[in-house]
């Protein structure tokens, strides 16, 4: 079985006025995303240990296997 991880870190924007107030993500065409939603497995993780600070560097150490507390 073969498995793609999709992290979608730094998507998170401000609304533009220039695009009728949406975000980026918000105004984008997005059919491949809109694709893996309805076909793929969709769901939320965990990634920060307790104790650390929440951010990219943390999430991403984790996401890829390594254990952040250890290799931060």
């Amino acid at each position: 079985m073969k498995y793609i991880v999709v992290l979608a870190d730094g998507m998170a924007d401000e609304p533009i006025e220039q695009l009728n107030n949406k975000t980026p993500l918000e105004a984008a065409r997005t059919p491949m995303f809109d694709e893996l939603a309805k076909n793929g497995e969709v769901g939320l993780v965990s990634t920060i240990p307790k104790g650390m600070n929440p951010g990219s560097d943390t999430a991403n150490l984790s996401v890829m296997g390594y254990d952040p507390v250890k290799y931060y």
